[in-house]
């Protein structure tokens, strides 16, 4: 049971990873073609909270929830994630008001 449990703990990640990539280069093609800085080299960072947020959770090997350690790497890596996409979203749509 500990196994199925790790399996889909790495699977779900590793969407939650491909998804970032194809966030990632979304917005290196909008700023290399509108020619507007976008900054997705920022997106490093909430990458790496996530990450390290989910490695605390699978070596301490509790469940995802009451670790505040990993609680705090994966909010605030949720967070600037969100920040970065209303700002990519901002920019493509063209700052609407």
């Amino acid at each position: 049971m500990e196994a199925i449990k790790y399996i889909l703990a790495g699977y779900s990640w590793a969407v939650i990873g491909v998804l970032l990539v194809f966030l990632w280069r979304v917005a290196y093609f909008y700023e290399r073609t509108s020619g507007q800085r976008v900054g997705y080299r920022f997106l490093l960072l909430p990458s790496l909270l996530l990450a390290a947020g989910a490695v605390w959770y699978l070596v301490c090997g509790a469940e995802f929830i009451g670790q505040p350690g990993g609680d705090l790497l994966l909010f605030s890596g949720g967070i600037l994630l969100c920040l970065f996409g209303f700002r990519l979203q901002e920019l493509m749509t063209g700052e609407r008001q």
